[in-house]
């Protein structure tokens, strides 16, 4: 029992750590009105929407009081999963507007970018895999192997979020 709870001590650490810099602020939920309909709103809103996912698999994992929610990490990871192979449909060459932050590399390095969405898709699969076969072990080091996907794919292919000038 006392290793289980510094276990989940040290994952509640790591991820509040690391989880910041990968998930989305609330702050700009409603950015997506300002994008225009098709490819570009749809992107945004996948992304977003799997930045809800993922925070839903970092609250799962650190349920300190009711425990770990390894149904919720293994549904919200199939989710994202699902949605990462919809990715490189929704950056048709081209779609671009001055309120996205797709940096127009994305189109200079499709092979590479199309290869960020595939890892993201396997790395959540894995990661939903392991909570359904009840892998508690494992789910800590998949949860971060699927956030750094997001991160990479981010650190090179998107736009740093602007300063609010506040």
């Amino acid at each position: 029992m006392r290793s289980t709870a510094m276990w989940l001590a040290f994952v509640s650490v790591c991820l509040w750590a690391f989880v910041p810099g990968v998930v989305p602020a609330h702050d700009d939920k409603h950015d997506h009105a300002k994008l225009p309909p098709g490819p570009i709103r749809d992107r945004h809103e996948l992304m977003e929407a799997q930045g809800e996912q993922a925070e839903n698999i970092n609250t799962a994992l650190n349920g300190a009081a009711m425990g770990m929610d390894t149904g919720v990490i293994q549904r919200e990871a199939q989710a994202i999963a699902g949605s990462a192979r919809r990715i490189p449909s929704l950056f048709p060459k081209g779609s671009t507007d001055p309120n996205s932050r797709a940096l127009p590399v994305i189109w200079e390095k499709w092979p590479q970018f199309e290869q960020f969405a595939k890892d993201l898709e396997h790395d959540a699969e894995s990661l939903s895999n392991a909570a359904g076969s009840g892998q508690a072990e494992q789910l800590q080091g998949k949860v971060q192997k699927m956030m750094g996907a997001c991160k990479a794919c981010h650190d090179q292919f998107r736009k740093p979020k602007e300063k609010s000038k506040s």
